[in-house]
């Protein structure tokens, strides 16, 4: 009667109940083979040099206009926001559409003379800079506006152009069809960066990429181009682009349109050989050439045409055009701007009369504009003459005490007519455009439960890290592209960082975290497995997983799957030119790509391989093992959904595989650690780590408890490493989990992981413990990571990489967001409302929630390739309401550490089931 009553009262919970979860329509659009983020706009954060905003015309170009502003005391200290180091200015509060962007630049610390500078992207052409100036001391203040703007190039510009080439088609080398080495190296099917085999940028190339890298050495090497020759064309010549050392030759057995061997000989510049072609037919030629080896070659590409057309070939310098054509506007209050390699016209138009339009010729405006500040009378200020930069110079602004001033500016682009009407309307009425700015959303207003305004500060300074931390251009296979980076420091691909950077923007904008997982992997078959740099943790499989389960996107997980497995058979050695299984032991190592198996740069077993490459042949980390073992698992989850059951096997097999390998070779006993495995030269393990020094386990630190996350411990083995995490006197501290235990004796206070807090690993931790059915413990990581950050946010405005141990004080880059993402995922979790949070072994197949958040139910399966365990649920409910929990039909065990949260304890099964979430009958 009792289990009859329980169904009754749920079914009663669900009459008239509006089932509705969270769902994600993302655009068709999106589905692509980009590595661009295409749904950014073109206007944006994008600069590496001054913070501000920056337009693309052509995406493929590399080209862009940057605006900055860039405010000082009259005649004093002037603001250069440098995006490279510190420099004064704050990313402060951007909207997830990134539609509304500001800085804040501190002129006298803290909050006492400041200037907000907000970026309003109106449309595709237009965006009005809000630009508030505050004075909050008891004394007049005198400012200073400069409104820069300038281009940049792609750091590698081909320093040489062809004239008269008109009549000639053109092939870079590197658009070959098929390119085989004679010996194939650990990155045949992996190339650093996502560029393509033998892919060398320079800027001697004409398009700033020669197929190099050696090619060419030894013999056998072949690369075949296929080319379409139109009719009347069957009869012509090419010309190869080439550069060999001086006195060094080259020969190529040829095949398809060329029948005969060339040779080439070396000047030590770059020349071009021509060699008449005959082919039978208009159509699709192949051209296969095959070295005999010797030397290597650098080629550029080939032009193909008429043997006429190649005598006025010549090459020029061309060089970059900083200098604009500028046209000022009668009043100095506008003016418009025409770069020689840009298609657009930009005007810059302002409501403040006392300005003056200036010129700086220099290459940098860091020391030279600021040594400049007391020559406020020139209208031209030189230097190197390197680059140009047109100042609108605004001043003084006088601010009374207590005041503040707010002054607008408009930046847009088009053509030259487009431009000055945009710049009159401006003028005849400011009111007009300013008011659109009004529309634009701030950040989407979030429901919270209590307690949230204490980490609302801090998550909003990493979310303006976040997504103001994305620049243009990078460049891989072979585009540039606009790309989210750890911190400005490191404009280039992290793929490690950008898994993490997804997971922080699920919080922000689910579409955007989906293309920053695209944007790591490929299609099947392409040359790279996926795109590398760094250390090749499947983090975007962590992402998928979550982004499965907060949205339930069916075209997302079929999209990605297939992706994602061909990462994953990469980097467990099912790929022939994988090197990454020992074949004795079957542990992961991936030292032939990356130094770093974790992220941890001075991790100590680590930093000895790092310092002594031969030991990299020997050693295997856990890391790998474990998070591969979890990628399985998380992959076997999807394949299960998605109906691919040849998968799962497969899956089944290696999970085993990788598991009994970390059992029977890396288990430390007595240490109660995993350990780095010792090989012999078959590669069988023999034996594991340990520091020289005294003989101790050398992997106490987070590379040791990292099986947690992979579910293949013991019951035991299990509260062992807890256990570690959590004493004070080895890895747990005020400020979170360090990286090493501090008990050890390689322990270190002074280093940059060794002796520090991160947050990557943290939320690892986190989700075992959730797996583990720890609520407890992960709701303590969750929280100190969210005290931690929130009090340096407070004291410094900063948001940065990781955390000193011995002061508890943020350090490293100080407007990073990459690894620190998952304190956004931490938030959202304990405190948004309607939020559902698991660790990696529950999958919410749908779920939904009433329409006032006091009910909530889901159908829910289980990684059952782990042993039946207890697992834990977050789910934030209506605050003013206590709760129970039913699995099943079986009331379950729930806990709350604040008003709405609710974390529910599944008991140790793998059988499919039911969740429901109720008010609680309790009187």
């Amino acid at each position: 009667m009792k289990r009859l009553f329980v169904f009754l009262f749920i079914g009663l919970c669900f009459i008239n109940f509006c089932y509705s979860g969270n769902s994600l329509t993302i655009p068709m659009g999106v589905f692509n083979d980009e590595h661009d983020i295409t749904t950014l706009s073109f206007w944006g954060p994008y600069s590496k040099r001054y913070a501000g905003i920056s337009h693309i015309t052509d995406v493929k170009k590399g080209l862009r206009f940057d605006f900055s502003v860039m405010p000082g005391y009259y005649r004093n200290r002037q603001l250069v926001p440098h995006v490279l180091f510190e420099s004064s200015y704050y990313p402060w509060n951007i909207n997830p559409s990134m539609d509304k962007i500001t800085y804040r630049y501190e002129l006298e610390w803290k909050d006492q003379v400041y200037v907000d500078v907000t970026y309003y992207l109106i449309d595709s052409s237009r965006t009005v800079v809000g630009i508030r100036c505050v004075n909050n001391t008891e004394v007049p203040q005198n400012l200073v506006l400069n409104n820069m703007a300038y281009i940049d190039y792609p750091e590698i510009y081909p320093e040489v152009k062809a004239v008269n080439d008109q009549k000639l088609k053109w092939y870079n080398a590197i658009n070959y069809e098929e390119l085989e080495p004679a010996r194939r190296t650990p990155q045949y099917n992996l190339v650093f960066d996502g560029q393509m085999r033998k892919e060398e940028r320079s800027s001697l190339s004409l398009d700033g990429s020669l197929l190099a890298g050696g090619f060419g050495k030894d013999r056998g090497d072949k690369v075949a181009y296929r080319i379409p020759i139109s009719k009347g064309d069957e009869n012509g010549t090419i010309g190869f682009r080439f550069r060999l050392p001086e006195g060094q030759s080259v020969t190529f057995q040829c095949k398809g349109l060329i029948d005969h061997p060339i040779t080439f000989i070396g000047t030590g510049k770059f020349e071009i050989q021509t060699i008449p072609y005959l082919c039978n037919q208009a159509g699709q030629q192949m051209l296969e050439m095959i070295s005999e080896g010797d030397n290597a070659i650098a080629l550029d590409g080939f032009y193909i045409g008429a043997s006429s057309s190649f005598e006025k070939l010549s090459f020029v310098p061309n060089s970059r055009c900083f200098t604009p054509v500028l046209e000022k506007g009668k009043n100095n209050q506008d003016f418009i701007l025409k770069y020689h390699d840009d298609s657009s016209y930009y005007g810059v138009a302002w409501n403040f009369q006392e300005s003056v339009i200036r010129e700086v010729l220099n290459s940098e405006l860091d020391s030279f504009f600021r040594s400049k500040v007391h020559d406020h009378v020139s209208t031209t200020l030189i230097g190197d003459g390197k680059w140009h930069y047109t100042d609108a110079f605004l001043r003084p602004i006088v601010l009374k005490p207590q005041s503040e001033q707010t002054l607008y500016t408009l930046v847009c682009n088009g053509d030259q007519a487009a431009v000055k009407k945009e710049i009159d309307k401006f003028h005849q009425n400011q009111e007009s455009l300013i008011a659109q700015t009004k529309s634009i959303k701030n950040n989407d207003v979030e429901k919270l439960l209590p307690g949230s305004e204490k980490y609302k500060f801090g998550c909003q300074l990493l979310q303006a890290a976040l997504l103001s931390n994305v620049v243009y251009p990078i460049y891989t296979q072979k585009e540039y592209i606009r790309h989210f980076t750890p911190g400005k420091c490191w404009n280039s691909l992290y793929t490690w960082d950008l898994g993490f950077i997804s997971l922080g923007m699920l919080e922000v904008d689910p579409v955007k975290a989906f293309e920053c997982i695209r944007a790591y992997t490929t299609p099947v078959g392409s040359q790279s497995a996926f795109i590398h740099h760094g250390t090749p943790l499947p983090i975007q499989m962590f992402a998928y997983f979550d982004l499965w389960n907060d949205y339930h996107s069916k075209e997302a997980l079929l999209f990605l799957y297939p992706r994602l497995k061909q990462f994953y058979d990469f980097m467990v050695g099912k790929t022939s030119t994988s090197t990454t299984r020992m074949k004795g032991s079957n542990l992961l190592r991936s030292w032939d790509y990356f130094y770093n198996s974790g992220g941890w740069d001075d991790y100590p077993p680590q930093q000895v391989i790092k310092d002594d490459r031969s030991l990299s042949r020997i050693y295997t980390p856990v890391v790998t093992t474990a998070y591969y073992i979890r990628a399985a698992k998380i992959l076997r989850q999807a394949a299960k959904s998605l109906g691919i059951k040849e998968d799962i096997k497969e899956y089944d097999q290696e999970i085993k595989l990788f598991g009994d390998a970390l059992q029977k070779y890396s288990w430390d006993k007595d240490a109660g650690y995993f350990s780095y495995v010792q090989h012999d030269s078959t590669q069988n393990a023999v034996g594991t780590f340990r520091y020289s020094a005294d003989g101790s386990n050398f992997n106490k630190g987070l590379d040791g408890v990292s099986p947690l996350l992979s579910g293949i411990c013991t019951p035991e083995q299990t509260e062992t490493l807890v256990n570690h995490l959590f004493s004070a006197k080895e890895m747990w501290t005020d400020v979170g989990l360090s990286t090493v235990d501090q008990s050890a004796s390689y322990y270190k206070a002074d280093g940059y992981w060794n002796g520090a807090v991160w947050m990557p690993h943290q939320w690892t931790m986190w989700k075992a413990m959730l797996d583990a059915g720890k609520g407890e413990q992960a709701f303590k990581i969750a929280e100190t990571a969210l005290n931690t950050w929130e009090n340096e946010c407070e004291r410094s405005y900063y948001s940065f990489e990781h955390f000193i141990i011995s002061s508890g004080r943020g350090a490293g880059w100080h407007q990073f967001s990459g690894l620190s993402s998952p304190v956004l995922n931490w938030f959202s979790t304990y405190y948004k409302l309607g939020k559902v949070t698991t660790g990696f072994e529950v999958w919410i197949k749908e779920d939904g929630f009433k329409q006032d958040y006091t009910q909530f139910q889901a159908n829910v399966a289980f990684d059952d390739a782990t042993q039946p365990r207890k697992r834990c649920m977050i789910v934030c409910m209506n605050p003013d309401f206590e709760y129970e929990a039913f699995f099943n039909g079986e009331k379950v065990d729930v806990r709350s550490y604040h008003k709405g949260l609710v974390e529910v304890t599944f008991p140790a099964t793998n059988k499919d089931g039911k969740l429901t979430i109720c008010k609680s009958q309790r009187k």
